[in-house]
């Protein structure tokens, strides 16, 4: 099971620029008709209230800030590629909005070890597992690394499903499935690459239980 952790604030003036976002956000989901349900049709109701990992397809440069609106009662941080921040400005802005920059072309310890602290303080985390841009249909493969920092902060995975409007005009859907509890999948101190894999494949599963559900 997840251990208690204490709520972080409601709001956090070292966190002024994100409170500001959620503000902005609040109200979007009803303006943008976002459409948030679960793999079986019905409306999704859950609130994430301690620290957890957002695993969600990535297939538009749009899809960070419609995780942002979908959870926007939630600061809500984000793995964000070196090359997208080497220009100052841009670097300074993403990290006044959460983003914790991440070299995608090694193993890049120091951003796991931020993205570990941030869910261990009851932060909210969003990750993209297949690691970029893709096809829409191509959801074949993802990622461990999500798994790896559940099991390192004992938080849970959160998978879910960026349906893209085929017209500006139409509703956005986001598909939210069940949420996965990677501690409780393997309660080793060192878990094998067997282990890794299996809930690895087990939030693929779902990810993919929550786009065969959009018709």
């Amino acid at each position: 099971m997840q251990t208690d952790r204490k709520k972080p604030k409601l709001f956090d003036i070292h966190r002024l620029s994100m409170d500001i976002g959620r503000i902005v956000c609040a109200p979007l989901p009803l303006i943008l008709r976002l459409k948030r349900i679960t793999p079986e049709g019905e409306k999704y109701r859950e609130k994430l209230c301690s620290g957890a990992i957002v695993a969600a397809n990535h297939t538009s440069f749009c899809d960070p800030f419609v995780v942002g609106v979908t959870f926007w009662y939630r600061r809500v941080f984000f793995m964000a590629a070196e090359v997208v921040m080497k220009n100052k400005l841009v670097a300074f802005l993403l990290k006044g909005i959460g983003c914790i920059k991440i070299d995608r072309n090694k193993a890049d310890l120091e951003a796991i070890k931020k993205c570990v602290s941030v869910l261990k303080e009851g932060r909210v985390l969003s990750v993209f597992p297949q690691g970029g841009i893709s096809d829409e249909g191509s959801m074949s493969d993802i990622k461990s690394g999500a798994v790896l920092m559940a099991l390192q902060a004992n938080v849970p995975i959160v998978p879910m499903y960026i349906h893209q409007r085929r017209r500006w005009y139409l509703r956005r859907t986001v598909v939210i499935g069940k949420t996965i509890y990677p501690s409780e999948m393997c309660a080793k101190k060192m878990p094998s690459l067997k282990d890794i894999s299996t809930i690895t494949d087990a939030v693929l599963y779902e990810m993919n239980r929550c786009k065969e559900s959009i018709k």
